[in-house]
């Protein structure tokens, strides 16, 4: 195909590309299903295609000035990737092929459910679409950022505003405007409270921070004020008043030219007629507008006392559950040392029974070691004489003090050099007199 025949047609890009894609697959075993434009990687000034067919698609870049128009890029097969997340959003739609090397986002214009629907058909990928908020695909709240959001819905504010101020008949426009005008004396009030407590004024929101009150209220201020602009009207209530006396004069000159014999009295009289009439009509005006302003007045001073009290027994609330919580914690605190203290005066006692058992048996062990000196003292004390064959001490109530050996007759004292050496032919007393009584004799060492 030339290059000349498209530029005699004066085609758009669109159908040149189209018209060398379909060329391309003439001669393939492939099915071309479909041809949409997209993004390929990062935004940059290349212009690409995408051919969608049966087996896989054709990535090619379309160059309008060179000899062929459209450049093969790449071509993947549907089995070259494991799944693919895809993002709707109004204009286009975001394609994140998981690959078994790379990933590959291609960004589709207008035909990204018409590809979804080709790779749930022809092929065996895991398919993931990123399930969004209608309101989040709108122009302006895609990225989800403040000021993109602030923006986006001050500038659809406006257009709906005039849509409205064209559709709404004129004798709401007071209404209206009164109404705008309450809602941003509370909005400004909101703003300033939000500033300091940002939970007060963004009840229904679950981020509650100081940039969201001023994104939020700001928001609400500037609409109010616009709608009451727009809703303003430009002439003043006593326009019909005016008109009416106008009328009231040019009848009154049309009378005059007709009836040529009227007297200049008459005429005299009809004038201050009419002046009286737009003076009360005007005095009617000046009160009802007077009215109408001490009414407006009164409710925004309701709207501020309504306010204010709010914020008054929100405060007081959160006072009482602070209270309430530190008197739980005292209360906790307290039970907890109360615990503490029985817990300590258990173990005090534990160990003073401790210490008087051992106390005890202390004193039961010098009563039986003093009712043994008194035997052996009598001389009716005998000596403990271990086995011979048995190095191990006996449990007695002298062993462990004075060790005598039985074959030498000489006792030995604990630190003795010779205490801990003599193991054989033992015999145990309670104390060196009873051991001298028998006829021992004190090692030397």
């Amino acid at each position: 195909m030339s290059k000349t025949r498209y530029k005699n047609q004066k085609e758009s890009n669109e159908a040149i590309a189209k018209a060398y894609i379909e060329n391309d697959y003439t001669n393939s075993q492939n099915k071309l299903l479909l041809v949409s434009k997209v993004n390929y990687g990062k935004i940059n000034s290349k212009v690409y295609y995408l051919s969608i067919d049966d087996k896989g698609m054709n990535l090619y870049e379309f160059k309008k000035n060179a000899e062929r128009n459209l450049t093969l890029i790449e071509r993947y097969e549907w089995s070259d990737f494991s799944g693919v997340t895809i993002d709707h959003s109004i204009t286009k739609s975001v394609f994140t092929f998981v690959g078994h090397d790379k990933n590959r986002d291609i960004t589709i214009e207008v035909k990204g459910k018409e590809v979804e629907q080709v790779i749930h058909n022809h092929s065996s990928m895991e398919v993931s679409v990123v399930k969004k908020p209608v309101w989040t695909k709108v122009l302006g709240y895609r990225s989800q950022t403040s000021w993109k959001m602030f923006m986006a819905s001050t500038v659809y504010t406006l257009i709906l505003l005039f849509i409205l101020h064209a559709l709404l008949p004129a004798a709401t426009h007071n209404f209206i405007m009164g109404l705008a005008l309450l809602i941003l004396f509370l909005s400004i009030i909101g703003l300033f409270i939000g500033l300091i407590k940002p939970k007060w004024v963004l009840p229904k929101f679950k981020v509650k921070t100081r940039k969201r009150v001023l994104f939020s209220y700001l928001y609400l201020i500037l609409s109010c004020f616009f709608i009451a602009v727009a809703f303003t009207d430009g002439e003043s209530t006593s326009t019909p008043a005016s008109t009416q006396v106008s009328s009231s004069q040019n009848s009154v000159t049309v009378a005059s030219k007709k009836d040529g014999a009227d007297s200049s009295k008459q005429k005299v009289e009809k004038n201050d007629s009419d002046k009286a009439v737009k003076e009360e009509k005007k005095q009617k005006t000046e009160e009802q507008a007077a009215k109408e302003e001490a009414k407006r007045k009164a409710e925004e001073q309701a709207a501020k006392e309504e306010a204010k009290q709010k914020a008054e027994e929100q405060a007081a609330k959160e006072e009482a559950e602070r209270k309430a919580q530190e008197q739980a914690a005292k209360e906790e605190a307290e039970r907890k040392a109360q615990e503490q203290a029985a817990k300590e005066e258990a173990e005090r006692k534990a160990q003073e029974q401790a210490a008087a058992k051992q106390e005890a048996e202390r004193k039961a062990q010098q009563q039986a070691a003093s009712q043994q000196a008194t035997t052996s003292s009598s001389g009716n004390y005998k000596p403990f004489e271990n086995d011979p064959s048995d190095d191990r001490q006996s449990n007695m109530s002298c062993s462990g003090q004075i060790k005598g050996n039985k074959n030498s007759k000489i006792y030995h004292v604990p630190g003795g050099a010779y205490y801990d050496r003599t193991q054989d032919n033992i015999v145990w007393f309670c104390s060196e007199a009873d051991a001298q009584a028998a006829g021992y004799r004190k090692s030397q060492r």
